[in-house]
């Protein structure tokens, strides 16, 4: 057997022109581990110019949203090579990159922060591959994927204007670092635009995990004039309102319309169907975005990656079985 097909298999690659067998791909791995052998991926990214490696930056694995992305990057990435880092926040994400840690990044948020905004342009300028989530970034050496969230939530706001007075939110706060309004002021403003305004009385506003978002449902929903409609800022957060609801013995939505935020499988695979604010997915065109530009990086450096580009994902209400009017429109 070869130093060249030892190499090869050690290194964890996939794909490529080159063809290695199972049961040699198991002869190596085998020999391997009974000397105790662990790679040193540093070492390696040192010598060869580049880590075969990205990082996925999320705040939270708990939401639909930075789960669906992991789980695309983790689908996609290690066919073409890459293995896949999963970083929490920001600071983790900054120190990483600029230890060299990955090839490329993508920044499933952004805070629009001088440091955040100094680090990407600095990680740019290196070379290294970016793609940033954002609705405020122009995109200068990195790609960004514009999310437009507003006009999504400003017709979820018209449709339950149209149908109710007494409307409740579900607030997740701190759940997305943002530079601009927060879902919930997005959503008072739409609403004042039909003449409906917002009970302060009917807002609940958490930091916690799904289990608060649930006793605040019951809370809410026990009330002596509760909402007959909710509109939550997370799809989990919406689905635990109708689990809620449920267990009040209020019908989902004849006699409760619920309407989250996000277009996530979990709301998908509610029952009833959860009806959302949210782009049409893009998880996948996400990590392809980065994709070609690690393959344009390794085919010439930085000559040869494309400058920067733009790629908006508009959300829009997707009405589905927590709404009266169900899933024909979306």
């Amino acid at each position: 057997m070869s130093l060249a097909t030892v190499s090869y298999v050690l290194s964890g690659r996939n794909g490529g022109s080159t063809r290695i067998s199972e049961p040699t791909k198991e002869r190596v791995l085998q020999a391997a581990q009974s000397l105790g052998y662990v790679a040193n991926h540093a070492a390696r990214g040192m010598r060869r110019g580049r880590t075969d490696t990205v990082a996925v930056v999320v705040e939270n694995l708990d939401s639909p949203w930075d789960r669906s992305l992991a789980e695309a990057a983790y689908r996609i990435l290690p066919g073409h090579g890459y293995r896949v880092v999963i970083l929490l926040g920001q600071e983790a994400w900054r120190n990483f990159m600029l230890s060299g840690g990955a090839d490329g990044a993508i920044l499933g948020f952004s805070t629009g922060s001088t440091e955040e905004l100094r680090t990407i342009a600095d990680l740019a300028t290196r070379g290294a591959a970016q793609v940033v989530v954002s609705q405020t970034l122009e995109p200068k050496g990195f790609d960004v994927v514009s999310m437009g969230e507003g006009g999504g939530i400003a017709e979820a706001a018209q449709y339950l204007a149209s149908g109710h007075r007494r409307i409740g939110v579900i607030e997740r706060t701190g759940a997305h670092a943002r530079s601009g309004p927060s879902r919930l002021e997005l959503f008072r403003s739409g609403l004042e635009r039909h003449g409906v305004e917002l009970d302060p009385a009917l807002v609940r506003s958490s930091p916690g995990s799904w289990r608060t978002t649930y006793t605040d449902a019951l809370e809410l929903l026990s009330g002596k004039e509760p909402p007959t409609a909710v509109f939550a800022t997370t799809d989990l957060d919406a689905v635990c309102v109708g689990i809620a609801a449920e267990r009040l013995g209020i019908k989902v939505p004849q006699e409760l319309e619920i309407i989250g935020v996000g277009n996530s499988d979990i709301g998908q695979d509610a029952e009833p169907a959860l009806s959302t604010v949210g782009p049409d997915p893009v998880q996948d065109d996400i990590v392809r975005l980065l994709l070609s530009r690690l393959e344009a990086r390794q085919h010439g450096g930085l000559e040869n990656q494309p400058g920067g580009r733009h790629v908006p994902a508009p959300w829009k209400l997707h009405f589905r079985g927590t709404t009266a009017r169900g899933g024909d429109a979306d």
